[in-house]
């Protein structure tokens, strides 16, 4: 029994790497300009050091400094939008929790739209990337210290603060793409950010989302037994020797890390961090060492191929968080009828 389930997650974990791959070369080589794999091996062993012949200077540039960044974007952004939702749906013992349950997501969105807002994003690169992973943390020291009294914190009130957090920081990105309209330029950018797009991402953009993705990943497994314990109950993690105060801060604050890299980079894209681990759990059950790593390279996948319906299927400008919604939002409406019995009605 236990070999035959060894069995299905290597299984599951080699059909996920097949599916990025494919996903990936299939992003690099197809586009306005055709590329064949063949040249696109070319460049990569080129770059890789692995080859010393010629490559021509357009599919050169095409490739290595216009698709596969953003391929490894977008694989970073799944992989991180998942991750974080599989630890938010541990702690909070809940399927439907995700990034911005506590008002992460939107407090990276506010972050983000302030540095456009006031030119600060024009000035550099990384100046955007940053407020948003300060605000998303930022909003998390927030919510702690709302949900926290005499060194307890309660688990209820600190998804009713990222509630009341959520309605004000979305009622301040509405005003100031409010008061954005009369500059054309920026509420444009504003309002296409706030979409989620993976249009013109550099390597910058991957070294931005890269050390977050990694450096999250690596702290959540460290943590990962204790959150199996803490899935249990609060009693039992104690009696276990758990340290619960630390390994529940030290979680959200690596979701918290994920989550702001991930909207720094490609803006608001929604519901890739409730989808991935909810499909993964009921594939290979709730262990969070199995379950979040193979959320994260679901997540992925969703936006890798997502970004691929959109840049070469869909004939309009439809962007990548747009179309994560419409797919998320029904199954979002799922999960709540699915699990409505568990729901306590007054």
């Amino acid at each position: 029994m236990r070999f035959s389930l060894f069995k299905k997650e290597w299984g599951l974990f080699m059909g996920l790497m097949a599916l990025v791959v494919m996903g990936g070369f299939f992003a690099v080589s197809s586009g306005a300009w055709h590329i064949e794999i063949t040249q696109v091996m070319r460049v990569l062993f080129l770059k890789l050091g692995l080859f010393s012949g010629s490559v021509d200077t357009v599919q050169l540039a095409i490739v290595w400094e216009g698709r596969l960044p953003r391929v490894l974007v977008a694989f970073f952004v799944g992989f991180s939008l998942a991750s974080a939702g599989a630890i938010m749906q541990g702690i909070f013992k809940n399927p439907m929790a995700c990034p911005g349950i506590i008002g992460i997501s939107s407090g990276a969105a506010l972050g983000a739209v302030v540095a456009i807002y006031l030119g600060l994003a024009a000035a550099s690169l990384f100046v955007l990337p940053c407020c948003a992973i300060i605000f998303a943390l930022l909003t998390l020291i927030m919510v702690f210290t709302i949900a926290s009294f005499r060194g307890q914190t309660s688990v209820s009130t600190l998804l009713l603060a990222g509630i009341a957090l959520n309605l004000i920081f979305g009622a301040l990105t509405a005003f100031i793409i409010t008061l954005s309209t009369h500059e054309f330029d920026v509420g444009r950018v504003i309002i296409t950010w706030l979409m989620g797009d993976l249009n013109n991402r550099s390597w910058e953009h991957v070294a931005i989302v890269f050390p977050t993705t990694f450096v999250a990943f690596l702290g959540t497994l460290f943590f990962v037994k204790d959150l199996n314990i803490l899935m249990l109950d609060e009693e039992t993690a104690a009696n276990l020797g758990v340290n619960i105060k630390l390994a529940r801060n030290a979680l959200l604050f690596f979701a918290a890390l994920q989550t702001g890299g991930a909207i720094a980079v490609s803006g608001a894209i929604g519901f890739v961090g409730l989808i991935a681990p909810h499909i993964i759990r009921s594939l290979i059950g709730p262990d969070n060492r199995k379950l979040i790593p193979l959320a994260g390279l679901l997540g992925a996948v969703l936006v890798i191929y997502a970004d691929l319906l959109v840049r070469l299927i869909i004939k309009v400008d439809l962007k990548i968080g747009i179309l994560t919604s419409l797919l998320g939002g029904p199954f979002f409406l799922y999960l709540l009828i699915k699990h409505r019995k568990r729901f306590e009605y007054l």
